[in-house]
C-alpha cells in the first residue's frame, strides 16, 4: 500500500482503541499527543500517519504498535469482560442515530434476549 492511500481499517482500529480507551473526541487525544485535532481526524479516516505519531498513538491508547497499524495480533482489550471490536462497532454506529430510534433499538435488543 503506498504512503497516500487511506487505510480504512487502520483508521477503524483507531476508532476502536479511542473509544475503549474512553477517547470520545479527537480533541482530547489531540491535546494529550501536543498535535492538530485534524490530524487525528485524518487518522481516523485511514490517512497516513508518520511513525513518530503512530508511537505516541499506540502509547497514549495502550495498543501495541503491530495491531494498530497492521492489524496483527488482537487488541490488548479483547478479553472475555471486556469490548469485543463488533461490541465497539455497535457503540460508534449507535451515536450518530436519533435518541428515540437508539431507545427502540436497545427495547428491541432486550426483548430478543428475553427469548
Amino acid at each position: 500500500m503506498g504512503s497516500h492511500e487511506i487505510d480504512k481499517e487502520r483508521g477503524k482500529r483507531l476508532r476502536q482503541a479511542m473509544l475503549v480507551r474512553g477517547h470520545r473526541k479527537a480533541l482530547a487525544l489531540a491535546v494529550e499527543l501536543n498535535i492538530s485535532p485534524a490530524a487525528i481526524t485524518k487518522w481516523k479516516q485511514g490517512h497516513a500517519m508518520s511513525v513518530g505519531n503512530a508511537c505516541k498513538l499506540a502509547r497514549s491508547l495502550n495498543v501495541s504498535l503491530d495491531w494498530l497499524l497492521l492489524g496483527r495480533n488482537g487488541p490488548d482489550w479483547v478479553q472475555p469482560n471486556q469490548m469485543s471490536a463488533l461490541e465497539s462497532d455497535l457503540v460508534e454506529s449507535s451515536r450518530a442515530l436519533p435518541i428515540r430510534v437508539a431507545e427502540l433499538l436497545v427495547e428491541l435488543l432486550s426483548e430478543i434476549q428475553r427469548r
